[in-house]
């Protein structure tokens, strides 16, 4: 990814009030002083439209086949939905039920499929890995995994595979206990939605 196409993403998260700075939690559970919160791209289209077609230009370039994009719900579902929809594939979205990752019993076509993961913020990879297990549980093949916002600059790796992804950076996140933010007596947030307790 060229340097003025990742700063063409972090000015689009900018503008849409959807990079924060503070005192999080994250839903792998670490602390960071940054948020990429995607719920600000979602609520504006034409913002979130602009970077998926950025992430479907990499994807046509890595020329993967696969059937279906699959995202986690609930922030992955429109990044998810837009993307397969760009580039004309069938869709699905995960969802933690009970604390373990799942596909709707209504998405009947997937099984045995190929797919491609469409992820909004990677942190630890865990959800990733998650809809990774779900779809192997599928008898679905993974030829892809990409995300918009890798915030471990490419040190997470997926079956030794890193992420493909719009922007990548070294954004801090910290362990509860070892947390600086929680030292200095800063509030903690957690933002998001993803069931993941």
């Amino acid at each position: 990814m060229s340097e003025n196409r990742s700063e063409l993403i972090l000015n689009l998260f900018k503008e849409s009030q959807a990079l924060l700075k503070g005192h999080f939690k994250l839903t792998s559970g670490k602390h960071s002083d940054v948020y990429f919160e995607k719920i600000k791209l979602i609520e504006r289209p034409a913002v979130l439209e602009k970077i998926i077609n950025l992430l479907v230009e990499e994807i046509r370039k890595d020329n993967p086949e696969f059937d279906y994009v699959v995202s986690p719900a609930y922030g992955g579902i429109a990044i998810g939905f837009l993307t397969a929809l760009k580039l004309n594939k069938l869709f699905a979205f995960s969802q933690r039920v009970e604390e373990k990752m799942t596909v709707r019993s209504g998405f009947a076509g997937l099984p045995g499929q190929r797919a491609i993961i469409v992820e909004d913020i990677l942190t630890t990879g865990g959800s990733v890995q998650e809809v990774l297990e779900c779809l192997k549980s599928l008898q679905v093949t993974v030829n892809g995994i990409y995300c918009l916002v890798d915030r471990s600059a490419g040190q997470v790796l997926i079956e030794g595979k890193p992420v493909r992804s719009l922007l990548a950076l070294k954004v801090s996140a910290y362990e509860p206990e070892a947390c600086p933010l929680c030292q200095q007596g800063l509030p903690l947030v957690k933002p998001g939605a993803s069931d993941k307790k």
